[in-house]
């Protein structure tokens, strides 16, 4: 294909904006009508074919889904890697609460030594101590 048959669009600045403008006002798939209207709006901007304005909207619509689907796995590796960091299995908690707790009087550290320790039913809540 020679460079003057070259069939690839080159979207002006202004027809750039004008497209964002209507993708963030709720534009997502265009009729046919509306396809035809969009041209014409943009043909005063530079050279347009229907079917620019078409794969236009098509490509920024899953281009947005993309980024959409990286920004929420990028939130769900965050949320895991905070909860392996920040909840530990109980007994490495009690490990590392263990000296904290001899600083208790006795009764008090005996008490939460068996509920660290000896909480295995799995109906009884699972007890967060925060030492200040």
């Amino acid at each position: 294909m020679s460079p003057a048959a070259s069939s690839r669009w080159c979207p002006t600045p202004e027809q750039l904006m004008i497209l964002e403008e209507m993708y963030r006002g709720g534009v997502r798939t265009p009729n046919a009508s509306q396809i035809q209207q969009i041209t014409a709006h943009l043909s005063f901007y530079g050279k347009i074919e229907g079917k620019n304005v078409f794969y236009w909207f098509q490509n920024h619509k899953a281009r947005d889904r993309q980024k959409l689907r990286r920004k929420l796995s990028k939130q769900l590796q965050q949320q895991q890697q905070f909860h392996q960091h920040h909840h530990q299995p109980l007994q490495q908690q009690n490990q590392r609460n263990q000296p904290l707790l001899h600083y208790l009087d006795p009764p008090i550290y005996s008490a939460f030594h068996q509920l660290f320790n000896y909480n295995t039913s799995p109906f009884l809540p699972q007890v967060i101590l925060i030492l200040i």
